[in-house]
């Protein structure tokens, strides 16, 4: 066995993502979402124009939907259930002049996208600490891809100060697999780590999920019928992985020739 390549690639800090990239994100959701004020107010009243519409696609629905939330048993079940489907079903005589009270110029639509902005910033932030934008900054999914795909001129180019690199990257896999497994690979971090810092940063357990991705991971990266001839699979993996000691996550890229 000989080990060629290991990086390290932790998540990106907040501080890491550009602050105008942030800012503009969020000025672009807005004028997005407020530009298309007039269309979804169309389609709404296009879809429930008067109170029989209301009645099948808003307040039915709702009752159903409600009945299956409480314990059937429950001694105030009945007094809940009549006294919601009431309040659901009175609201046919209202429904239009509300909706379009609501999305008129400073109305309960523009307040709640205002409201939200920072909502969407904040998940779009998340993204980027896994992604980068791959433009101005990668996080550490495409870094590890770039590695698996032997991308060493990239990689040097894109790589933080953070990233710790040892060797030169090869490309692991077979020709006729390489473009396929490192988009599954791709998507399969992202979508790990995803869920890893959320776990996280609400303080639940996450080494099971570590543990679960990294399974994911070996399938592809280890499997011998898409990695190339010469790869020692037992010594090569992409995983992700949680330091402890500087209480960060991270991929950890290793590969090795036979």
């Amino acid at each position: 066995m000989a080990v060629v390549f290991t990086g390290e690639f932790p998540v990106l800090d907040v501080s890491d993502i550009p602050t105008d990239m942030i800012d503009d994100v969020g000025t672009d959701w807005l004028n997005s979402i407020l530009g298309k004020r007039s269309k979804i107010l169309k389609n709404l009243l296009k879809t429930i124009p008067d109170a029989t519409a209301y009645i099948k696609r808003i307040a039915e629905p709702g009752y159903e939907g409600i009945t299956e939330v409480f314990n059937p048993s429950w001694v105030k079940y009945n007094r809940v259930i009549r006294k919601y489907k009431a309040k659901v079903t009175r609201g046919k005589d209202v429904w239009h002049d509300r909706v379009n009270e609501a999305f008129s110029e400073g109305g309960a639509f523009e307040k709640g996208v205002y409201d939200n902005v920072s909502v969407y910033k904040n998940a779009m932030i998340t993204i980027w600490r896994i992604v980068g934008n791959k433009d101005t900054i990668f996080g550490p999914s495409p870094k590890a891809v770039l590695a698996l795909g032997g991308k060493a001129k990239i990689l040097e180019a894109v790589k933080l100060a953070k990233d710790t690199v040892t060797g030169t990257p090869i490309n692991v896999f077979k020709p006729e697999h390489a473009s396929r497994i490192l988009s599954t690979v791709d998507q399969v971090l992202i979508e790990g780590l995803n869920a890893i810092l959320l776990a996280k940063e609400a303080e639940l357990p996450f080494s099971a999920l570590i543990s679960d991705y990294n399974t994911i991971l070996d399938s592809y990266v280890r499997n011998t019928a898409f990695v190339k001839p010469g790869i020692d699979v037992n010594n090569t993996f992409c995983h992700i992985e949680y330091d402890a000691v500087n209480d960060v996550i991270l991929v950890r890229v290793q590969e090795a020739t036979l």
